[in-house]
């Protein structure tokens, strides 16, 4: 199973080649959504041992606060703001492209990969909208 940075180094890679330049969610479980909707389809490397619970606040991965705190951690995003919603991956995309190639991925999956993330990023984002809108 890759430790926690492993895990942010390739979720940020991934994020950065199918997104490009589109801020990361990370709140309201926007991220946790789009990971469980997308887990089929991600590398093992990022989902081994992910765990996944309905809590008062909606569906959480239980392994992403530790991952995106990594990430800050290592650079491969902005650093948090507890009014953000999002992050930026700073990761360019040859430093993306040679981490992906590292977990035996092509440039290409990747992207694709992180297209469908990012594609369930905002069909994860319509319910949030909708409560925040009411609240």
């Amino acid at each position: 199973m890759a430790n926690r940075y492993e895990r942010a180094e390739l979720l940020a890679a991934i994020w950065k080649l199918g997104a490009q330049d589109e801020r990361m969610p990370t709140s309201h479980g926007i991220l946790d959504r789009a990971l469980s909707d997308e887990l089929d389809n991600l590398p093992s490397a990022l989902t081994d041992g992910l765990t996944f619970s309905v809590t008062g606040v909606g569906l959480r991965c239980l392994e992403l606060p530790d991952i995106l705190l990594a990430a800050q951690e290592a650079m491969l995003t902005s650093e948090p703001n507890p009014t953000y919603l999002s992050t930026i991956v700073t990761l360019d995309n040859e430093e993306a492209r040679q981490t992906v190639l590292s977990y035996d991925l092509s440039t290409a999956e990747a992207a694709e990969i992180g297209g469908r993330l990012r594609d369930a990023v905002f069909r994860a984002h319509e319910p949030a909208e909708e409560v925040l809108a009411e609240a």
